[in-house]
């Protein structure tokens, strides 16, 4: 084990607080100090959602999985039997209280409403004072200042019904809507805990993000429509994730989270990047193991680059697009492909389910 005792953290969110459990777990002696512009509280209100394959083995957390997803467009609807990959949800805020309840009582000291923090090798600065540090992790994130691609945005409402309306085994992941001009994509996706109580979300991948408001009267219509009388929401969401982000230069000799390119391009999926980031990043710093690899295998990179690069020069083609990748994918390698996991065959039979000439129309701009 390397000769590491304290570790100075900047960003108290999913990636601050995920590389802290994997450094506790694997050294618990270890001091650790986590640094946040925000306040404790309120967490922040969304959803992580992801296929699970066991590949978070150090998460005991309230989860809801479904055993199959449903895709569907204006002209096709597809379900896909998961019981290999179960599609799982964890609730922000379950999260970020069983995290912080458990770092604290492991002695992690954090450092709340900080007016700055600026960082270096190994020395965090707030304001006037300096920490010094064996080690300094940037976990730190600010979507305001980032550049990115696209943009996905999405707002939701948990709802309950008084008589069911819900399957609880199935999630629908995509409901394609048409695209436009400021969405190149745009769906709906509805994930029932139970026949009576669902989150019903809308995304987008547009150039900027959408306001909330934007996404909820999309909710409505879609609850007015499928869920008639008495529903009443209970809680809602709403937050906006890059795609393709341009990673910034950090002083930070390590870096993980969004930074480290754990969100997805093509679909804006993170925590289980961010959990495998973490572990590996925790194994190198600890145990004198290899640098983590980039979060994602050079053939999706790739291919994810000419995808949001099709949908931002011709974005009336994106609901076509995507109509054809989910209707015609084969089912385990669209799995492994939305996953983050494929291999290059698997991607490669994805991509070729998408008509060429839509593809090259839309790269050029015809």
């Amino acid at each position: 084990m390397l000769s590491i005792r304290t570790v100075g953290i900047r960003g108290a969110g999913l990636s601050g607080l995920s590389i802290a459990r994997e450094l506790l777990r694997l050294a618990p002696g270890i001091a650790i100090s986590i640094f946040d512009l925000r306040p404790r509280l309120p967490h922040p209100q969304r959803t992580f959602c992801f296929f699970s394959s066991g590949l978070t083995p150090h998460l005991s957390l309230p989860t809801f999985s479904w055993s199959s997803v449903v895709f569907r467009g204006r002209s096709f609807e597809r379900r896909v039997a998961v019981p290999h990959c179960p599609y799982t949800m964890i609730r922000g805020d379950d999260f970020f209280e069983n995290s912080l309840k458990e770092l604290e009582s492991s002695g992690v000291s954090f450092y709340w409403n900080c007016a700055d923090v600026d960082i270096d090798t190994n020395a965090v600065h707030i304001g006037g004072d300096t920490l010094t540090f064996d080690c300094v992790i940037d976990a730190s994130f600010q979507p305001s200042t980032a550049s990115s691609t696209l943009w996905q945005s999405f707002a939701g409402a948990w709802i309950t019904t008084t008589s069911p309306a819900f399957n609880p085994t199935e999630a629908v992941l995509m409901d394609l809507h048409e695209s436009t001009e400021i969405s190149p994509v745009s769906f709906l996706y509805l994930l029932p805990t139970s026949p009576t109580t669902a989150l019903v979300e809308h995304t987008t991948f547009s150039p900027k993000p959408l306001p909330k408001e934007y996404h909820l009267e999309r909710c409505s219509r879609w609850i007015e429509r499928n869920a008639p009388g008495g529903v009443q929401c209970v809680d809602y969401e709403y937050g906006a994730i890059p795609m393709g982000l341009r990673i910034p230069q950090t002083k930070s000799l390590y870096v993980t989270g969004s930074n480290a390119g754990t969100i997805r391009p093509s679909t804006g999926y993170a925590f289980l990047a961010t959990q495998q980031c973490s572990q590996r990043l925790s194994e190198h710093l600890l145990l004198g193991k290899t640098p983590p690899n980039p979060a994602y295998a050079p053939w999706l990179a790739v291919g994810d680059k000419l995808f949001l690069r099709a949908l931002l020069n011709s974005p009336l083609h994106g609901e076509k697009l995507m109509e054809s990748l989910l209707s015609r994918a084969p089912s385990r390698a669209l799995i492994a492909f939305l996953s983050g996991d494929a291999t290059f065959f698997q991607a490669l039979s994805v991509w070729s389910s998408v008509p060429k000439l839509a593809m090259i129309k839309a790269l050029l701009h015809i």
